[in-house]
């Protein structure tokens, strides 16, 4: 099924640039019971909802030796930018991921958050217009993804180093707060017991 995205100019930030260190395994090559990687599987779920500007900022050490095979299989998915300078935090590889989409709006998902969902996509898009910044809530608890527009982009890619996090920049832009029957949006893998409570099968 396909998102109703005729006249929005919208992309897809996709966050893989950190090291998980405490999952103790690359987070994008996390496999779920399906035996996809997450990575791979928030690309295709993404593509088939009818969203083809899909940009990875992706640690370029998963590229190589181990995990050449993984990058291989999502290589002509996504633009794929290779961070070098992980140490650089969280905001560095979101840039790195704005200063190359051409559109005015961005979805902005965390690869340790393998979840898309339609319903919660169209949510989020139906009142898109003169939005700064869209977060989707569960029992009044904000997760993700968020959909940032043209303003909050600009300043991120001119600005991030004068901020220490992404809630920094949010706070200087109106945000739309959009209540969503889906506890996914709140879900974070950043750990082995992470992965277990949600019933895959470790790949450690």
């Amino acid at each position: 099924m396909k998102l109703n995205t005729d006249n929005i100019d919208l992309s897809l930030i996709i966050l893989a640039g950190g090291r998980s260190s405490r999952m103790g395994h690359p987070k994008p090559w996390l496999r779920k019971e399906n035996g996809i990687t997450f990575l791979n599987d928030i690309i295709t779920s993404y593509r088939q909802f009818g969203i083809d500007n899909i940009i990875v900022v992706l640690n370029e050490e998963f590229t190589q030796n181990d995990w050449e095979e993984n990058f291989l299989a999502i290589n002509k998915k996504a633009i794929i930018i290779k961070n070098n300078q992980v140490d650089k935090g969280r905001l560095h590889s979101l840039q790195l991921g704005l200063s190359h989409s051409s559109s005015a709006l961005n979805i902005i998902h965390n690869v340790d958050n393998p979840f898309v969902e339609y319903k919660v996509l169209t949510e989020l898009l139906a009142d898109i217009e003169n939005q700064e910044i869209i977060i989707p809530t569960y029992n009044d608890i904000g997760g993700h993804p968020v959909i940032i527009n043209k303003n909050v982009k600009t300043e991120i890619t001119s600005n991030y180093k004068k901020y220490n996090t992404l809630k920094d920049v949010f706070s200087k832009f109106k945000k739309k707060y959009v209540n969503v029957d889906s506890n996914t949006i709140l879900i974070n893998i950043n750990t082995p017991k992470d992965l277990e409570t949600l019933f895959y099968e470790p790949v450690l």
